[in-house]
């Protein structure tokens, strides 16, 4: 079964990501808490919103509600979580869709979602972080921006 697809992004002022931690804390009496590892992937915590027309509003009231018939399936989403790209991202509503206010046409709404963690390459957080070490995060590139981004905006594909 194909998973329904939110057709609307999210605005990104007001955007808010709580990442999932992949530890357990242990406060402790004295010092620092304890902190060991727990698992991986663990899902992240979205809250967003959207600035709309009344057939924006529609849609997403008619999204919820056809998603809410079967809660357990996700859904997807364009979200930046793990990066400063636009991903896509299988979803669930934490919480249902809120009308925030009303203005004319204009409706402002929100939601949280819960949202599955995507896998991470660890090489690259790694050369990252080496990068930052050194003082020459400035001078990283995503290469994969070069080919599949810049190129193509270049030549006007």
């Amino acid at each position: 079964m194909a998973l329904n697809k939110l057709a609307y992004c999210v605005q990104q002022s007001g955007y808010t990501v709580s990442l999932g931690t992949n530890f357990i804390k242990q406060e402790l009496e004295r010092g620092p808490a304890r902190r060991r590892k727990d698992g991986t992937g663990n899902s992240h915590t979205v809250s967003v919103n959207w600035v709309v027309n009344e057939t924006g509003y529609d849609y997403l009231v008619g999204f919820y509600y056809l998603w809410e018939v079967n809660p357990s399936l996700p859904f997807l989403a364009l979200l930046i979580i793990d990066n400063s790209d636009l991903k896509e991202y299988r979803c669930w509503f934490n919480s249902s869709i809120q009308l925030d206010s009303k203005e004319g046409n204009v409706f402002k709404v929100s939601a949280t979602f819960e949202v599955q963690a995507n896998r991470r390459d660890k090489n690259l957080d790694q050369s990252i972080v080496d990068l930052g070490n050194e003082g020459l995060i400035n001078s990283y590139i995503n290469i994969e921006k070069v080919p599949n981004v810049w190129l193509p905006n270049a030549v006007g594909v």
